[in-house]
Formats: C-alpha cells, structure tokens, sequence
C-alpha cells in the first residue's frame, strides 16, 4: 500500500507549474491509490445513452478492478450494477454490449430482473431470501445524452457539472445519435501520461499534421485577427440563442471555438464528413464545442458528428482509450458517411499520440527524469489537471484516517 509520507514528501518537492515527480506515473502503489481515490471517488464518463437504444440493451465498462454492467430497464431507465453475480461473484456479462430479456449467471443461472433483483436461484434452502441478493448498485447520471458512474457510496455532487452540460450540450442533439463507429486503443503508459498528452497541444504542430489541418494549435484571444475570427463564430451562436461562454469548474472546462479557415468539420478535407448534420448549429458556424472532465473524457462536438474518448487505466503503465463517433440517427452508412472519411483523421491523431505517449513514458521511468516546468499558455490545461489531481491526493492523506504510516 502507499507509503503516506513519501506521498506527502513527493507532493512538497514539486514546484509549482511543474510536471509531477516520476513516482506519480511508475511506482505501483500510487497506481493502486490512484484507482481508490481517483476512479473509485470520482464521476468516471463511460458513453452516450443513444448506445442503450431498448429495453434490455446493455453496455459493459471495467472501472479500476471492477465490471460494471450498464442497461436500460424495462420502464427505459438506465441503471448501472457490479457485473458480477450474488452467488459467488462470477462475472455476468463478458460481452463489451449487447440486449438480454433478464440478467443470467452463466456458471449456476441465478437469474435477475433488469432492475437488478433476483428472480430465480435454484435448489436454495427454504430460509433464502432473494430479495435479499439484489446486484449491487452503481451510481449513475445522465447528462444531454452522456453517461457518468460513480463507484463511491457517497459520490461527488455532479449538479453543478450536470447543469454546466446540460446547457452548453443543448444544439447537439446527442439523444438523437447513434453510435456510428467505436475503436480501443492501448496506449503503454500511465494514465496520467496520457491524460496530459491530451490536454495541450503544443505537441499538435510537430506531432498531429492531419488534425491541424483543421485545428489551431493555439487560440490566442490577445492575437487581434485570430479574437475576431473566435468573437465572429461567438456571434453566429448567440444569433441563434445559444450559450458562448466558456464553462469551468475544478474538473472539467468547455468551450466552443472556430476551425481554421473554411474547415468545416474535423476531416482531411475540412468538408463535412456526414451529410444529415448533429443537432442544431447555426448555419456557417463551423467549430467544435470541446469539453473535458477529469479524470476519464475529452470530446468534441462537431456540426456533423460528435466524438468521444474515454481514458481508463487497466494497468500501472497501460491505459485503454476508446474513442466513440456519434452520428444523426437516421444517417445512413454508405450514403450519407463512410466510416474510413468519419474516423480517418482522429484514428492517425490517436496512433500518433500512442507513440508519443509512450516516448514520454520510457523517460520519466528513466533515473535522469527531472520534472520540468509548463508553458504558462501553451500548457495551462495540463497544469490544471495536476493541481488537480494533485489537490484530490492531498485532501486524502489529510484526512484523519490517514494521518499517519502507510493506508
């Protein structure tokens, strides 16, 4: 288990506006903190609702050392369960989705209803109960079409992100998608790693050449052509009755910003890579609104379709990235979007950004790492992120059940 006060020793070395010590991203124990006060305290993203489209649908998610099985019951609610069986724990649901008209053990068919309680368990003893051996519950919420789970008895308040989200998400229609695309990558680094690598891009000019083909590396609003470029797409936003503001909190930030020049979506081409559009953007507001929420998601809302990565770690050095691509509903593959024009340029960013994750990882494991300091503007969303997680430590070695020794 971590050793507290080396915890506490790493955490008053790092200097501020500084990358963090190499133990955060290699030593084993602080991986195994990090999956208890991280990703078992805080709102993880999974997906969108459009992925659960009936009654029985149901997706699987694994979070640190747990499955969680996430389905729509038979009143179309989306409820979210410990995916393993009351009996003897054995896992329900191996696959990644699908629809079931109940929830069956495979190893001695305990049978559950899709709100979780159990129906059937056999040759059990007069004295049994099964309203006693219900599955396990997991928080969830949904927001605009998105999911979170929480696997802390007592979670996070989400209202002040639900609201935040519930506004800016409002023209994109994410309840009206379905999921047109989805891919898992394994990238062999912490998790952390991979979390920073995806909040600047003062890589993008020398490492993302097909995403900058549409993207700014960096929107300065001091810059006088490029403010005017940002405040002219604000102003087709407004026009049309939606929010422009930049929304912030502790964990998560979302902003909408323009393409570059006549881009028009996120495509080798910057044409539009779906025909039948996501939502209700103004005509001639070409952009995305990009949201991020700590620890798991980064997302980009684009007039024609939506994607969506979701960063977990499945182990100290190795983190799964899924990346989803929401469509209109009733779009249809082959005439209104190929899926290689769809996904193209975002599969080349996510091999790209593999590679560099893994670079950045094989040198802070090296004895000769020193954690250097952020670029004030090119980098301020990687130090946020660290404060952050930094803070969501500290607030646990200070609490008085762990005041002292190791946890």
């Amino acid at each position: 288990m971590a050793n507290h006060a080396r915890l506490r020793e790493l955490l008053a070395k790092r200097q501020p506006g500084h990358a963090l010590p190499g133990d955060f991203y290699t030593a084993a124990d602080i991986y195994a903190l990090d999956l208890d006060v991280i990703f078992g305290r805080e709102w993880i993203f999974v997906g969108a609702t459009c992925e659960l489209p009936k009654r029985g649908s149901f997706i699987t998610v694994s979070i640190g050392r747990s499955s969680i099985l996430i389905l729509r019951d038979r009143d179309s609610r989306l409820r979210a369960f410990y995916n393993s069986c009351r009996h003897r724990g054995f896992k329900l649901c191996e696959a990644e989705r699908g629809q079931i008209p109940s929830v069956v053990c495979p190893y001695h068919r305990w049978t559950y209803r899709l709100d979780g309680s159990l129906v059937h368990a056999k040759l059990m003893p007069d004295n049994f109960r099964p309203e006693d051996y219900a599955l396990v519950p997991v928080n969830l919420r949904t927001v605009a079409g998105t999911i979170y789970i929480c696997l802390a008895d007592d979670p996070p308040d989400f209202t002040p992100y639900g609201e935040a989200m519930t506004e800016q998400l409002a023209p994109h229609g994410l309840e009206n998608a379905k999921l047109a695309h989805e891919d898992h990558l394994i990238e062999y680094g912490n998790w952390k790693t991979v979390v920073e690598n995806s909040r600047e891009c003062y890589h993008c000019a020398g490492g993302h050449s097909e995403l900058m083909v549409t993207f700014l590396d960096l929107y300065d609003f001091a810059n006088p052509e490029q403010n005017a470029m940002i405040q002219g797409y604000w102003d087709k936003w407004e026009a049309a009755g939606f929010t422009t503001h930049i929304t912030e909190g502790p964990h998560y930030r979302a902003t909408r910003l323009p393409f570059t020049k006549d881009a028009q979506s996120i495509t080798m081409d910057g044409k539009p890579a779906v025909a039948k559009p996501l939502g209700l953007s103004p005509p001639g507001a070409y952009g995305s609104l990009r949201w991020v929420h700590y620890p798991s998601t980064f997302n980009h809302c684009i007039n024609d379709y939506t994607v969506l990565v979701r960063m977990l770690p499945i182990g100290r050095e190795e983190t799964l990235v899924t990346t989803k691509w929401l469509v209109n509903a009733e779009a249809i593959e082959g005439v209104d979007y190929t899926i290689d024009n769809l996904t193209h340029v975002w599969r080349v960013t996510n091999d790209q950004d593999k590679a560099l994750v893994e670079r950045n990882q094989a040198g802070v494991r090296s004895a000769g790492y020193r954690p250097g300091p952020y670029s004030p503007s090119a980098e301020a969303g990687v130090l946020k992120f660290t404060d952050w997680y930094c803070d969501k430590i500290q607030a646990y070695l200070s609490q008085p059940t762990h005041a002292g020794g190791r946890s």
